[in-house]
């Protein structure tokens, strides 16, 4: 097993709701050739908060690959904010338009899906470490993160309220329905 990011506070201050919040650094870790014929990747994200928004990966799109991706979360308890890629009538990836948003809460011992065609964010909601295997088998390029970046992260921040996950919605996107997506994490 290699390490292969580690993603600093820095690095994530440009998808987090607050730019200048302080919290865990590094914010995760990612490791490559994980041993065994399934998984390919291990995803450590531990407990915490900037400034009350929950840790989190940066998020991505797979811009120009099709297939999917299978998760397993190994320990921990974890969000998954995921939204439908919008494209226009030419065909084109706009990613300041979001047409559908998902949530799944996950724990310890499931498997979810991620298909193509939604970009993805995972979000620590536990008091441990939420650590994940994957199967994506080819690395990621820039464009995969560009979208999410440029809009200051997911359509949605999670953030910790008396103990319990708040949505707000991130007012980079113009188009979204925060009551649909709080009613969904219930």
């Amino acid at each position: 097993m290699k390490l292969a990011i580690t993603k600093s506070l820095e690095e994530m201050r440009r998808v987090l709701r607050d730019s200048n919040a302080v919290g865990p650094d590094p914010v995760y870790w990612v490791f490559r050739e994980i041993p065994g014929p399934t998984w390919k990747n291990m995803t450590v994200i531990p407990p915490g908060d900037f400034n009350g928004e929950y840790t989190k990966t940066v998020g991505h799109y797979h811009v120009n690959k099709s297939g999917g991706i299978n998760y397993y979360i190994v320990s921990g308890i974890g969000v998954f904010v995921m939204q439908k890629k919008n494209m226009d009538e030419n065909n084109l990836f706009t990613p300041e338009i979001v047409s559908e948003v998902q949530v799944k809460r996950v724990k310890q011992g499931e498997t979810i899906e991620m298909t193509s065609d939604y970009g993805h964010c995972l979000v620590n909601i536990g008091d441990e470490p939420l650590i994940t295997y994957d199967d994506h088998a080819v690395d990621h390029v820039p464009e995969d993160y560009a979208a999410v970046e440029k809009l200051h992260g997911m359509a949605y921040y999670l953030f910790k309220e008396n103990g319990k996950v708040k949505v707000v919605p991130n007012p980079h996107y113009p188009n979204f329905s925060a009551s649909v997506l709080e009613d969904s994490l219930a």
